[in-house]
C-alpha cells in the first residue's frame, strides 16, 4: 500500500513537471512537490513552557568522552521577543545523538542588560572548547564575546571582548569557522540603529568578517562585502571550500540566497551573486560534506515562507544542486516555521540538525534536533 502510494505520487509529480514544462527548481512548484522527505528521527523536542516562552537556536560540539553537547538559547519570563530575557542552556547525548538528557544545565546566565544568545562552538587546536555568543546590552549594542573551557564544558573562562565600540551586530548560531591553518572566521552583519523604537534598524546590513590568527585572543576586521547591486544583506555564514576559497551565504529579501567568495582567507570578498537556493528572508547553513569536496546546505526552499526546511548536496563551488530532500515541513500548518539550523556530522554518514520549529513568530518559539543519514540524500 505504501509503495503504491509513493509510486502514484512520483508519477503524478513527473506528470506535473513535464506537462507544464517547468523544472524541479522552479519556485512555482508547491512546497510539498519540491523534494521528497528524507528519512529522519526527531531525537529531542524543546517546546516552550511555563516561565520559558521560547527555546531558540543552538550549536553542537563533540566532547572528548564522545558525548555530544548541544548549547542553545533559553528564554525565561513572559516574552519570547528577540530582546527579551534569555540565558544559555545545554543538553547532552551519551549515545551518538539517539537520546538526550531530560533536564537543562545552565551554561551561562544572562549577563546582558537584555539577553545572551546565538551560540557557536569550536574545538580549538589546544583542545579547549571556544564558546562564541552575543550579548545584548541595549537595542543599539549587540556584540559577540568569547569564552573558553579547558574541562569539556564544565566551567568557562572570563569572557574575551571581540569588538570594542557599541554597535548592533548579528552573528548567527553555529557561524564561527576554524580554517585549516587555524584562522578563525566570524561572519558579522552590522545594522545601523536609528534610535527610538526597539526595532528601528536599517534592514540592510554592512557585512564583514572578524578574523583571528591566535586562537581568538586578538581580532581584526575584513573589508566589507561589496554590494554594487544594493542587495539587502543579512545574517551571513561562511564555509571553507576544497579549493581553499571561502564561500559566504547571505540572507536577503530577493527570494534567493546570495553567495560571495574570498580568495585570500576572508580578508576581501567578491560582490555577491544569486545562488541556486530559492529562499525567503531566512538564513542558510552550509558545510563541507565529510570525505568529499561537495557541500551540504540546509535552508528554507521557498521564496517567501520558512517552510519547508530542506537539505541538499551542492557542487564543490556551491553553484549546482546535486541532490535535494525535505528535512522538515508543516504539512499545511501555515503558523509553523523552521529556521536557524545547526548542522553537525556524527561521522561520514550520520548527522544531526538542531533548528527552530515553532508555531507563530516565524517558527522561533520551539526547537528540535533531528538525526538522519547522508546516504538517504540522493
Amino acid at each position: 500500500m505504501g509503495r503504491t502510494c509513493v509510486g502514484l505520487f512520483t508519477i503524478g509529480y513527473l506528470a506535473l513537471i513535464y506537462s507544464f514544462g517547468i523544472s524541479e527548481e522552479d519556485p512555482r512548484l508547491p512546497d510539498v512537490l519540491k523534494a521528497p522527505q528524507i528519512a529522519k528521527q526527531i531525537v529531542l523536542e524543546l517546546p516552550p513552557g511555563e516561565d520559558n516562552p521560547r527555546n531558540s537556536e543552538g550549536d553542537f560540539i563533540r566532547l572528548e568522552s564522545g558525548d555530544i553537547l548541544y548549547v542553545y538559547t533559553k528564554y525565561y519570563g513572559t516574552s519570547g521577543d528577540d530582546h527579551a530575557s534569555a540565558k544559555l542552556a545545554s543538553r547532552v547525548s551519551r549515545n551518538y545523538g539517539r537520546t538526550w538528557s531530560s533536564e537543562d544545565e545552565v551554561v551561562l546566565e544572562n549577563e546582558g542588560r537584555l539577553n545572551v544568545m546565538s551560540v557557536s562552538l569550536l574545538r580549538m587546536r589546544d583542545h579547549s572548547i571556544a564558546l562564541f555568543y552575543l550579548v545584548k546590552e541595549t537595542p543599539g549594542d549587540c556584540r559577540p564575546y568569547l569564552r573558553y573551557s579547558y574541562d569539556e564544558g564544565k566551567t568557562w573562562t572570563e569572557r574575551v571582548e571581540i569588538m570594542g565600540e557599541p554597535s548592533y551586530n548579528v552573528v548567527n548560531n553555529s557561524r564561527a569557522v576554524l580554517l585549516t591553518e587555524g584562522r578563525i572566521i566570524l561572519p558579522v552583519a552590522r545594522h545601523a540603529y536609528r534610535g527610538g523604537d526597539v526595532y528601528n534598524y536599517e534592514s540592510k546590513a554592512t557585512v564583514f568578517c572578524l578574523i583571528s590568527d591566535d586562537g581568538g585572543r586578538h581580532w581584526s576586521q575584513s573589508e566589507n562585502v561589496p554590494n554594487v547591486n544594493n542587495i539587502v544583506y543579512q545574517e551571513p555564514g561562511v564555509v571553507e571550500l576544497a579549493d581553499g576559497r571561502l564561500l559566504m551565504t547571505l540572507r536577503n529579501t530577493s527570494g534567493r540566497q546570495y553567495f560571495a567568495y574570498s580568495n585570500d582567507r576572508g580578508v576581501t570578498w567578491t560582490d555577491s551573486e544569486p545562488s541556486p537556493l530559492v529562499s525567503p528572508a531566512s538564513p542558510a547553513t552550509i558545510k563541507r560534506e565529510p570525505g568529499s569536496d561537495n557541500l551540504i546546505a540546509i535552508w528554507n526552499d521557498s521564496p517567501d515562507k520558512r517552510d519547508p526546511l530542506t537539505i541538499a548536496r551542492l557542487s564543490p563551488d556551491g553553484k549546482r544542486i546535486l541532490a535535494k530532500k525535505t528535512l522538515d515541513r508543516s504539512a499545511g500548518d501555515e503558523t509553523r516555521g523552521y529556521c536557524y539550523p545547526a548542522l553537525f556530522f556524527l561521522d561520514q554518514n550520520e548527522f544531526l540538525v538542531g533548528y527552530c520549529c515553532g508555531k507563530g513568530y516565524w517558527g522561533l518559539p520551539a526547537s528540535r534536533i533531528s538525526r538522519a543519514r547522508l546516504e538517504d540524500l540522493k
